[in-house]
């Protein structure tokens, strides 16, 4: 993981993530290829060398990541719009626009407790 320095803050560390659906397309083309029983797909790769073939479908099927002290991996699509959803009814916005005071402070307190609970399994996911 992310490296402590002596200061006890987090330093910034920085690694190659795979993107397992482009290296699977190159995969099932090779397949492909190898089914019509032409075996030269290696030979369609761009490159001169076979390291540099390798690299270049190594930087064609890897991201870096950036990890830091606040970095949220967890994080994704379906937390933000919770969020919003949450936001919302502790504006007393959208639905919650005609409740009474009592009702609407009930309403964000159970968007609240689903908007943790969601972060929750989003962590343990993680």
């Amino acid at each position: 993981m992310a490296e402590i320095d002596w200061n006890g803050k987090l330093e910034e560390v920085v690694r190659e993530k795979i993107n397992w659906d482009i290296l699977g397309f190159e995969l099932e083309m090779a397949e492909e290829h190898e089914e019509k029983g032409d075996f030269h797909w290696y030979d369609e790769l761009e490159g001169n060398t076979p390291y540099e073939k390798l690299k270049l479908l190594q930087q064609a099927c890897c991201s870096t990541m950036r990890i830091t002290e606040k970095s949220k991996r967890w994080w994704d699509e379906e937390l933000s719009e919770q969020l919003k959803i949450t936001r919302d009814a502790r504006r007393g916005k959208g639905s919650n626009r005609s409740l009474d005071p009592a009702a609407r402070i009930k309403s964000w307190k159970a968007e609240k407790d689903k908007m943790r609970t969601l972060v929750r399994e989003k962590k343990k996911e993680c």
